[in-house]
């Protein structure tokens, strides 16, 4: 049930949830940052567009329709079913910002993720009509979404060492923002049973669901590289994203009665889902009936919610290339680790830089940056970044799992 009511808020638009992250030096250093910031002192105007999103349990063709919407063949989830784990996780961070001159910005994140297990994904996908005289225990540990517009007022400050042996550059935001959506599940588990005819559905379940649209909230971005003017690494940074409060007034939790937990509801249904139990679309008329025998309810109150934010080191390395690690504070988010080898393709001003990450909402990526150049950018000129991961993904949409993509145009205003 939650499954489906947490992944119905991550719909839509791709953001990204990114914010400062190690500049790439221009023209020289192309770092293989997910997100771009330049130490160009002079104007700049720049959109970006990030989107990371998997999980080791489902392959994209299930993830991607899953969370984004789009019709799921039948034999795919299938396919999936008998490939399936016990415990499964995924999710989805996207951010869409326009940047300008990296003083102010406006940026939507859209993100979310989850921990199941096999008997969730099984009622969720196929109804417990398919599993007529079984029991589904289908269980959530925890799902979140957030959809937040922010506006950003960003800062910079740099200072060369005495002793000459680097740069130390600070550079964060205070960032503003408006709560369009939020909703959690939090320990839920529900024990269904179907009669072989499918006439009888024995339900006996608990946790809780929170929902909640419209809010605010304050979040900061803060940055910390130094950059070596000698030896061979040439560049470390610290970073932490989205780190911050959101307040709302409206947010409705869904649970169990206190002193019902152990009784067990039967309702008269051909074939159903969670989903529609608790929304209570099936039940047409008998909405009101059915909630009070299964003990749902709902309450209404203000909360203080904390942002889910990022935190990465990143190091440059004159021989090895790039290396970070990050941890997004979100379910089913496990530490990732980027690497980048200094190794670079192409011809002109087109150039290509292999990667491959472990860990995030995936297990692993293939990945490819890309860069593009039109003029010096100190002479009115153009700059694009094309960063694509998971491109395993894209060959064997049906066995592997885990894609996202970034994109960025800078330009002199």
């Amino acid at each position: 049930m939650g499954l489906l009511l947490a992944a119905q808020s991550l719909q839509a638009q791709i953001d990204d949830s990114t914010a400062m992250r190690p500049p790439e030096v221009v023209p020289t250093v192309q770092l293989p940052t997910r997100d771009t910031v330049f130490t160009i002192r002079r104007k700049t105007l720049g959109v970006s567009f990030y989107s990371e999103s998997g999980s080791p349990g489902m392959p994209l063709a299930i993830t991607g329709r899953f969370l984004l919407g789009g019709y799921i063949p039948t034999d795919r989830i299938a396919e999936t079913e008998e490939r399936l784990k016990a415990n499964v996780r995924g999710g989805l961070a996207s951010t869409m910002k326009l940047n300008v001159a990296d003083k102010f910005y406006v940026r939507r994140h859209q993100m979310g993720g989850i921990r199941f297990n096999d008997d969730a994904f099984r009622l969720v996908f196929q109804g417990n009509g398919a599993y007529m005289g079984q029991t589904l225990d289908a269980r959530i540990r925890k799902a979140v979404q957030w959809d937040v517009v922010e506006f950003g007022f960003g800062f910079e400050k740099g200072r060369r060492l005495k002793s000459g042996k680097g740069n130390v550059i600070l550079n964060g935001s205070i960032n503003p923002g408006w709560l369009r959506s939020y909703s959690a599940v939090n320990d839920f588990r529900a024990q269904v049973f179907t009669d072989t005819l499918a006439q009888n559905v024995n339900v006996m379940w608990g946790g809780s669901v929170q929902r909640a649209t419209g809010g605010f909230g304050l979040t900061v971005n803060a940055g910390l590289m130094y950059d070596f003017t000698k030896g061979p690494w040439q560049l470390i940074s610290l970073n932490v994203d989205n780190a911050g409060l959101y307040y709302t007034r409206g947010l409705t939790t869904y649970s169990r009665l206190p002193g019902m937990a152990g009784s067990t509801v039967r309702l008269e249904a051909a074939t159903t889902s969670l989903n529609k139990i608790f929304r209570g679309d099936w039940f047409g008329d008998r909405v009101d009936t059915v909630k009070q025998q299964l003990g749902l309810d709902s309450s209404r109150s203000s909360k203080t919610l904390f942002a889910p934010f990022e935190v990465s080191v990143g190091a440059l390395h004159k021989h090895l290339g790039w290396l970070s690690l990050s941890y997004r504070n979100l379910p089913g988010y496990v530490p990732r680790l980027d690497w980048q080898p200094n190794t670079r393709l192409g011809v002109g001003n087109l150039r290509f830089y292999p990667c491959v990450s472990l860990g995030g909402f995936d297990t692993w990526n293939i990945g490819l940056l890309s860069s593009w150049s039109w003029k010096a950018m100190q002479r009115g000129g153009l700059f694009a970044n094309l960063r694509l991961e998971g491109l395993e993904s894209l060959v064997l949409p049906g066995r592997l799992n885990g894609f996202g993509a970034y994109a960025s145009v800078r330009m002199m205003l």
